[in-house]
């Protein structure tokens, strides 16, 4: 758990300021990374599954598809937002869920429909996600494939972890190029350093003053812990990382 070849837990904690217009009520984050929140997770997770049926758009607003399976449901309304993102995603269910599983599928939409607000909102990445409940994982992860899995701990059925496995999915850590772009620590794109330096810009004290990173993750504004974020701001920090990083990476 937490950043993958790392023992250790963020030691301190902030919070971007600033962030667009109209911007999305986001949760209250708990207390700092050193202080020992939950890792929001991340590694390489494997399909698990073909999808059971087709589902609705998130964007769109649609509710759920064929039998067995459930789409994402509408982003916010009235709102103004700098980008254009169209990540949707698909939630495999059983024919005939449990409680337990139903009460995950729950929490799971709750959580993925939260995340792909922001990512709609912030970034202009588009992605189609196969979203899983596999009781067997410990917590949850995200592959570049497009796979998603929760596990049987709730605490990771969160929005917070949800992003982080997004992130997954669209080449944090997992990009072919990733780890030519590591060095010493560091991530050595340009552009990631570019909007680092612009987040820290608008900081009383920021966090770091470079992109650190190992073989899976980034830092600052990976979420690789829940109590990471303090506010609205550090959830749109990560959207900006995340779209900085990936050009860094060739990814559009």
């Amino acid at each position: 758990m937490g950043r993958a070849g790392s023992g250790g837990q963020f030691g301190s904690a902030g919070s971007a300021a600033g962030g667009a217009a109209g911007a999305i009520t986001g949760g209250a984050g708990g207390s700092a990374a050193g202080n020992g929140g939950a890792p929001a997770v991340g590694g390489g997770g494997t399909n698990a599954g073909g999808r059971a049926g087709s589902g609705g758009s998130h964007a769109g607003g649609g509710s759920g598809g064929a039998s067995g399976a459930s789409g994402g449901s509408g982003g916010g309304s009235g709102m103004t937002c700098p980008g254009a993102g169209h990540i949707t995603y698909t939630l495999a269910k059983s024919a005939s869920p449990t409680a337990t599983e139903q009460a995950a599928y729950d929490k799971i939409k709750v959580a993925m429909d939260k995340a792909i607000t922001y990512y709609d909102c912030y970034t202009s990445i588009t992605k189609s996600l196969n979203v899983s409940y596999v009781p067997s994982v410990e917590t949850a992860d995200g592959n570049i494939n497009g796979s998603i899995r929760f596990g049987s701990n709730t605490t990771y059925m969160d929005y917070r972890s949800a992003m982080h496995e997004i992130a997954h999915t669209v080449g944090i850590g997992q990009a072919s190029n990733w780890g030519s772009f590591l060095a010493n620590g560091l991530f050595t794109g340009t552009h990631a350093a570019a909007q680092l330096n612009a987040i820290n810009a608008t900081l009383t004290k920021p966090l770091y003053p470079e992109v650190h990173a190992d073989t899976q993750h980034f830092w600052p504004y990976g979420i690789n812990q829940q109590s990471e974020v303090k506010g609205e701001a550090d959830l749109i920090a990560h959207c900006q990382m995340v779209v900085a990083i990936r050009e860094d990476l060739g990814l559009k």
